[in-house]
């Protein structure tokens, strides 16, 4: 039976969800402690959530020389 290589460093969209989450829950916390700058900490969740949404799209781009 042969064991398969698994890499030591997971790689960067099996660590981005935990990051985005952490992002999003800090946001929300501060949001609450700080009513004034709540509309900044929702921009700052929404940006997070978009650059994974982006990041998860496929691309649609060839490499191709012409």
């Amino acid at each position: 039976m042969q064991k398969t290589k698994r890499s030591r460093h997971p790689q960067k969209l099996d660590i981005l969800p935990f990051v985005i989450l952490v992002l999003v829950i800090g946001s929300f916390a501060l949001a609450w402690v700080d009513e004034n700058a709540r509309a900044t900490f929702a921009d700052l969740a929404k940006v997070g959530v978009g650059g994974y949404i982006g990041l998860r799209m496929p691309s649609n781009r060839t490499d191709k020389a012409e």
